[in-house]
């Protein structure tokens, strides 16, 4: 149907008589306040009139201009989107309750930094390996606003390179346990796969502090079935048999594994493989999960170096206790449980580099461990 027959019977007149602008015009003062308008009968009026689209508006006072018809003291009809509400971003003011001698004390250098809140109240540990910057970027980010509003100061520490502010990072959050850092759990019982009497790997329950000490421990679990799906992926990687490493019960001397059925055992469960090379190469796919016990008498350092900085990191049986520097001539006071034995985190991060022989390790004689908080 024509548009402008529509148009014109949604407003109860006829087309020749108007101009489309006329016709446009009664149709808003109509819309807007239908008393002024004369309406059709009942069994003429549309059942559904509604709104005009925006684009047969457009094609219409187009139509106007090229008929030079637009003007004559006529009201045009003019349109705007609707405006949506400012972004957060736009709405956000820098925080000038921060004390302003903290951030100008911020170097452009690695390190660690601490919001504090109301009360000296740890709220958030970060690291970077440009404090001022890093720090600089969350004040900025209106997504923290929550963070820093409650900020009432900001503290930091510079370190000489990425491993000393990781393991400062790890250390502050397990002791100071601020609010907006993730929440760890810390568990004391963890799981490993530890050979038997016969050298099939088992999974074990090991308390924390003995994967220091205990030889033959391969890998760290958080749970038991995680430790069984580990070993069971070794085997289906290796080749292994599921027989001879205990996965699988055997049903009789000679019988295949159900690996060697569908070919991926080489057949130890058979006789088709010796047991010795079977175990060896069971011994070589373990290996990369070996845990290394602690392997001096006492605590060691860690020299690490950069931007003319020199600090030594002390580790104990594969725990952070601290740093030293030309700042920190003593190791400072860390909660009770944070002294414990082996942690978890610290070896994550020291193991790599340490079987590397990337660090430079030293004794450190005479060294007065830190004092429990």
């Amino acid at each position: 149907m024509n548009n402008k027959k529509d148009l014109a019977t949604a407003m109860n007149t006829t087309s020749h008589r108007h101009s489309l602008t006329q016709l446009f015009t009664r149709h808003l003062i109509h819309a807007s306040m239908p008393g002024l308008m004369p309406s059709a009968p009942a069994s003429r009026r549309p059942e559904s009139p509604g709104k005009l689209p925006a684009a047969l508006v457009e094609r219409l006072l187009q139509q106007e201009d090229q008929r030079g018809m637009r003007g004559h003291g006529l009201p045009i009809a003019t349109f705007s989107a609707p405006q949506p509400a400012p972004h957060r971003a736009a709405t956000y003011s820098y925080p000038i309750h921060i004390e302003r001698a903290d951030i100008d004390a911020l170097p452009s250098a690695g390190g660690v930094y601490v919001f504090m809140g109301a009360n000296d109240m740890p709220l958030y540990v970060g690291r970077s390996v440009n404090l001022r910057s890093r720090v600089l970027a969350h004040l900025h980010n209106h997504e923290e606003e929550l963070l820093v509003r409650q900020t009432r100061r900001i503290e930091f520490r510079r370190t000489a390179g990425e491993l000393g502010a990781a393991l400062m990072e790890h250390s502050l959050v397990q002791d100071l346990q601020p609010a907006h850092n993730k929440k760890s759990r810390q568990k004391r019982c963890l799981f490993t796969l530890r050979l038997n009497l016969v050298g099939q790997p088992k999974v074990a329950q090991v308390a924390e502090r003995d994967f220091s000490r205990a030889e033959n421990l391969f890998g760290i679990f958080a749970s038991e079935r995680a430790a069984q799906e580990a070993l069971q992926k070794l085997v289906e990687r290796h080749a292994l048999c599921s027989i001879a490493t205990g996965l699988e019960e055997s049903s009789g001397e000679g019988v295949a594994c159900f690996g060697r059925q569908i070919r991926r055992c080489r057949g130890a469960c058979t006789g088709e493989e010796s047991h010795e090379l079977h175990q060896e190469r069971l011994m070589q796919a373990l290996e990369d999960l070996r845990i290394l016990p602690w392997p001096y008498e006492g605590p060691m350092g860690i020299i690490e170096q950069g931007e003319g900085w020199q600090q030594v990191h002390v580790i104990d049986h594969w725990r952070y206790l601290g740093t030293l520097d030309q700042e920190h001539q003593q190791l400072l006071p860390r909660p009770a449980a944070s002294l414990k034995g082996f942690d978890l985190a610290s070896y994550k991060l020291v193991i790599k580099p340490f079987l590397l022989g990337q660090l430079d390790l030293r004794p450190l004689p005479g060294l007065t461990l830190p004092s429990k908080v």
